[in-house]
Parts: structure tokens; C-alpha cells; sequence
């Protein structure tokens, strides 16, 4: 057995398949035996048309099972397994008349011209049985042919059945070349030690290291895994990254539906989440010939959100930022695909004059309030420039957006909003308690706010920095080896935010409410760290040193994204839940807000930490709050 496969495991269809052929070969030598004596006119002598086709079909049966060509899936049939079978019909033909010889009278009465005719006769049955069934599951009879390259890499396609079918066909007749297909991974195993398309299945997900192992041994460069599986779960895929590390061999996998090109692996693909398909038609609706204004729009979820909107047929889109370069780089993402109209405006939402001038110009319809400090360590260092961004900014807007009777508000949140540790997530919870009192205050403005996790390479998150230790070559540095955050991409987050305000907009105005996106299961931050050291090759402890560092003032060992008292229900979008945000006394809360806002103004910090003791009794701020400077 060639090393590095898995040996076959004998299974009644395979079983049946052995015994189907061997009963063809045994009729078609029967055939054949007879139309040899009917065109000389005269009947076998001794029976000997029976005992050939016996001995024929007895032969067949053997070398199906010792040269395995049992293991060939019919389904995925190619010119690939047509050679072996010949091979096998062909030694099969000689093998019948010496074994005649030997206990049949020495073959008396067999027809020398009979191996020779029952060769392409038996042939031909097999290719149509096997075209026959082909064509019934994959309807192209293209699929029979495989291309190989002399130059190309070896590489082993990793997958289950039906998919690694439809790869290979691609490596047949498609761009994808420069690789040859030695073998394949089953991840289902339902047909380990058999073969598609002429190529071995050589096992299981648990099989990976010791077929490497066994290439290895065989003197041959460790090849290139490629992963074309898309429903793979994170801990499959966990695995799968640390065997290809540890062996030093390259993974990378097909891109999405659209993209059949290969790809790297790369953070977001190891937190375990498969994009959800989402009904855009709800939120064109909403978005389809409306004014919307976007501040922060130049950062991670702004642009995003502007991208996404820029596709739905906008009136006009308002961008703004108060960073030049951000803004410089959004206008001309808009500027390569010009899909609508748009404005840029550089301007910081705690200018209220600025503001002000910007809504009474453009009088948007639909507002998405992206602006905010979300940097925990640095918001701890400057917290009366975080709650003058988080909260001064959000009052200014949404008092805006009342004034000039926008239809639609949204606060893009954060799961640090719940329980605050730090003056970020507080801040953005006192900036949640302002939509839900706006909106309880103004029944012509639909408010509400999206509260989520962590995005995949933001500004700021910990996949830029890991990134950037591990090109450095280390250390990785981790605050604390039992932490866990919440993670999505950033598609997935503005997208689910916009399907959110879509959702808040067809609420009674009134009913201010909090949606939650669904996060997934928290990734643990260490084994994300491995993970991405093992993403770019190297081996965890050894290549590169990961350091615990501890815990920075105000971070939190794990996440959540609701209080105890906040009751989510789910709504017709898979992925959002929400809850209705009732304020006891809205007027009460907005004055608290306007008392830290004025001793933000006046730096007043004992007075600040009074006033969010008000608004957050539960809060104990850290940091340079307390402090004089």
C-alpha cells in the first residue's frame, strides 16, 4: 500500500460494486464465448463457455479488490480510473486461459481469439455503466477529464465528498492551475480509501499529520494544503492550522461563492462565523432615495456603512470626519465606483456650530451616528476628551437630528456599554440612554442603537497589533491568558447595523429600542494569537514567544452584550435581537447628561465623576479621573 493512504475500508457498496463488475465480466466472457461458436455454427464443447466465464469473473473480482479499483466513486468517475481498469481487464484477459490450462484439461476448446474480444467488449460495458451513473449525478460529461502539469505543486484538497468533486473539476479546465492534486482529505470520511476522479482520498481531518508525515518520509516537500470546505467549524479549523504549522506546509483556501481564486487565511477566518445571508430588500427600502448623513465615516464601521449604503441607491450621501486622511480615503473608494452622489465635510461632532451648519445645509433623513474614542487604555488617560466625543458628541447630533426632523437615528454601541468598567463603555452606555431619551422626548424621530463586539482588524484591535509583533518576529503580547472578546467583521457589522435601523424604522417612533447583534461564542484572545502565528507559519513557543502583560486599567477579563435586565426577543432578521430601552424619567436623565457635558466643558473632574455617579450608579471610574491634571 502506498504510503500516506488510508487503508480501504471494505463496505457493502463497495462490496456490491466488486461483485457487479465481476458478474459483467464473467457475462461478457460468456458472450463473447458464445458468439465465438455461434459464428462457426456449432455449440461450446465440455462446457467451456461457462467454465471461461466463471474463471474470468472470478479473476475480475480479485484484482478489483487487490489493485483497488473498488475504491473509485462511480459518481465522480474520470479518464483517471479508466486506465487502471483497462490495466486490470487486460492482465484479467491473460490470467483466464493460464488458469484454464491449469485445471481445466489444459484449455482445450478455448478460443485463442477470446482474450482479445472480450477486452474492449467488458471495456466498453464498464465505461457506460460509469458514464451512465456520471451523467445521471453530474449531467456534464466534462467532468471525465483531468488536466495534470509536470511543473506544478503537489497539493492536497481538503473537504467533504461533493465538494472536493467540484474542485477538481475546476483544477481540470479552469485558471487554477500550477497545483496537482496528489490527494484528498475527507472531512464527512465517507470514502476513505477509495478515490475521485482518479485521486486517492488518503483520509480523515485526523489523518492530516500522518499522511504528511508519510510524504515526508518519501522524500517528497511537504504540499500545499488547500481548504475547500466553507462550513468548516472553528475547531476543525483550529486544528487544521496547527497541523499545517507544525508541518511547514502552506494552507489556503477557495474564496467566497463569488471568488473561486485561492486565498490566505486570515484573521476573520478563524473566529469560527459564517456571514449570514442577509434579505437586503428591507434595508434598500429604507435607505432607497433618503438623505443619509454618517458621521465618523471615514473610520472602520463608518466606512463600511458608507460603502454598503452607496449601493442602494441613495438620494446623497453626507460624510463626515474629523480626520482629513480617513476622509481622503473614503472619498476616493466613492470615486472608484461612483455609485451615487456624495459630500465630504471635515468637521468634529462636539462642534455643535459645525454641525449645525452641516444639517441645516444638507437637512439629511437618515442619520448614522459612527463617531467615537473607542480605545480603552487611551479613553482611561483622557477621559474628559472621551466624554466629551461619546457623550457631547451623540447629544449634539441627536438634538440635531430632532431639530431638523430626521426620520431616523442610529448610535452604533458597543458591548462595553453593559456593566462599564471603563470610561469608553460608559460613556457609550450614557450615549445610549440619550437616543432612548430622545426618542421618548421627539415621537417624530425613529431612534435607536446597535450594540456589538469587537470588528476584525479595526483601528485600534488587537489583530493589527498581533499582526505587526509577529512581522517583527515577537513577542506576541497578550494581557491575559484567560480573556475572551466577542469578534465580527466589519462587513458583517454594518450590515447587520443597517438591517437594525431598517428594523427601528418600521417600530412606532416612540419605541426607542437597543438591537443586539448576535456575536457568535467569545474567542479567546490567546488562542487567537496562536492561531495568527500559526497563519503566517511559524510555531507558537518556539518560533515566536507569546507574553501575558495583565490587565490595563479599565478591561475586562470577558464581554457580554446584555444586563441582567435587558430581555432580548428576536426579531425577523436572523442575527438581531433587541429589547425596548424604557427610561423611568427621560427629562431627569437628559439634565444629568447636560451636567456632566458642562463640567466636561469646565474640566471640573470631581463634578464629572458626581454627575456619571448619577447616570451610572454601578460605575466606579478608573484612571485620571481622579486625578488633578
Amino acid at each position: 500500500m502506498p504510503l500516506g493512504f488510508k487503508r480501504p475500508r471494505t463496505t457493502i457498496a463497495t462490496g456490491l460494486v466488486t461483485l457487479f463488475d465481476s458478474l459483467l465480466g464473467g457475462l461478457s466472457m460468456y458472450g463473447i464465448m458464445r458468439l465465438r461458436y455461434i459464428y462457426e455454427g456449432k455449440m461450446a464443447p465440455n462446457n467451456i463457455d461457462i467454465k471461461a466465464a466463471i474463471v474470468f469473473g472470478v479473476i475480475c473480482f480479485g484484482l478489483w479488490l487487490g489493485l483497488r479499483i473498488h475504491r473509485a466513486v462511480w459518481r465522480y468517475t474520470s479518464l483517471d480510473d479508466i486506465v487502471p481498469l483497462l490495466r486490470a481487464v487486460v492482465l484479467a484477459a491473460i490470467l483466464t486461459p493460464l488458469v484454464l490450462f491449469l485445471i481445466f484439461d489444459r484449455a482445450a476448446d478455448f478460443p485463442r481469439s477470446a482474450p482479445f474480444l472480450v477486452v474492449p467488449f467488458f471495456m466498453l460495458l464498464l465505461i457506460i455503466s460509469r458514464t451512465a451513473v456520471l451523467l445521471f449525478y453530474q449531467r456534464d460529461l466534462k467532468v471525465l477529464f483531468r488536466r495534470r502539469d509536470a511543473g506544478a505543486k503537489r497539493a492536497l484538497l481538503i473537504g467533504r465528498s461533493n465538494s472536493l468533486h467540484d474542485h477538481l473539476r475546476d483544477f481540470a479546465y479552469s485558471a487554477n492551475g500550477g497545483y496537482n492534486i496528489a490527494g484528498l482529505i475527507d472531512t464527512g470520511a465517507g470514502f476513505l480509501g477509495r478515490s475521485i476522479r482518479g485521486v486517492p482520498v488518503m483520509g480523515a481531518m485526523d489523518d492530516i499529520p500522518a499522511v504528511l508525515r508519510n510524504l515526508e518520509r518519501r522524500g517528497e516537500p511537504a504540499p500545499t494544503l488547500i481548504l475547500v470546505d466553507r462550513t468548516i467549524d472553528r475547531e476543525q479549523l483550529n486544528i487544521l492550522v496547527k497541523q499545517a504549522a507544525e508541518a511547514q506546509a502552506t494552507l489556503v483556501r477557495f474564496g467566497s461563492s463569488g471568488d473561486r481564486g485561492l486565498m490566505k487565511f486570515e484573521a476573520n477566518d478563524l473566529i469560527g462565523r459564517n456571514a449570514k445571508d442577509l434579505d437586503v430588500t428591507p434595508v434598500r427600502q429604507f435607505v432607497e432615495g433618503k438623505k443619509v448623513l454618517i458621521t465618523g465615516a471615514g473610520g472602520t464601521i463608518g466606512s463600511e456603512l458608507t460603502l454598503q449604503i452607496s449601493r442602494l441607491r441613495p438620494a446623497k450621501i453626507v460624510l463626515i470626519d474629523n480626520g482629513e486622511f480617513n476622509l481622503y480615503k473614503i472619498n476616493g473608494a466613492l470615486d472608484e465606483h461612483k455609485l451615487c452622489k456624495w459630500h465630504s465635510y471635515l468637521g468634529d461632532v462636539q462642534d455643535e456650530t459645525r454641525m449645525r451648519e452641516i444639517f441645516d445645509f444638507e437637512r439629511p433623513d437618515i442619520v448614522l451616528h459612527a463617531a467615537a474614542l473607542k480605545h480603552v487604555p487611551l479613553s482611561e488617560l483622557n477621559p474628559v476628551e472621551t466624554i466629551n466625543s461619546n457623550v457631547g458628541g451623540t447629544y449634539n447630533i441627536i438634538n440635531l437630528a430632532t431639530e431638523f426632523k430626521t426620520d431616523s437615528f442610529t448610535l452604533v454601541s458597543t458591548d462595553k456599554a453593559v456593566k462599564p468598567s471603563n470610561i469608553m463603555g460608559a460613556t457609550k452606555r450614557i450615549a445610549e440612554m440619550a437616543t432612548l431619551a430622545a426618542a421618548t422626548q421627539s415621537p417624530g424621530l425613529s431612534a435607536c442603537a446597535v450594540r456589538f463586539g469587537n470588528v476584525l482588524g479595526s483601528t485600534g484591535s488587537v489583530v493589527p497589533l498581533f499582526e505587526e509583533q509577529i512581522r517583527r518576529g515577537g513577542p506576541v503580547t497578550v494581557t491575559h491568558k484567560d480573556a475572551t472578546r466577542f469578534f465580527m467583521t466589519t462587513e458583517e457589522a454594518a450590515a447587520l447595523v443597517l438591517q437594525a435601523s431598517a428594523l427601528s424604522a418600521m417600530q412606532r417612533k416612540e419605541m426607542a429600542a437597543i438591537y443586539v447583534l448576535d456575536m457568535g461564542d467569545p474567542v479567546s484572545i490567546t488562542q487567537l494569537a496562536r492561531q495568527l502565528i500559526r497563519l503566517r507559519g511559524y510555531v507558537p513557543d518556539r518560533d515566536i514567544d507569546i507574553i501575558y502583560t495583565g490587565l490595563r486599567p479599565g478591561e475586562k477579563l470577558t464581554e457580554v452584550l446584555t444586563g441582567i435586565r435587558e430581555d432580548l426577543a428576536p426579531t425577523y432578521v436572523e442575527g438581531v435581537n433587541r429589547f425596548t430601552g424604557r427610561l423611568v424619567d427621560p427629562k431627569s436623565v437628559t439634565r444629568r447628561i447636560e451636567a456632566l457635558l458642562r463640567a466636561a466643558e469646565s474640566r471640573d473632574k470631581p463634578a464629572m465623576i458626581t454627575a456619571l455617579s448619577k447616570l451610572l450608579p454601578d460605575y466606579e471610574p478608573n484612571g485620571t479621573l481622579h486625578e488633578r491634571v
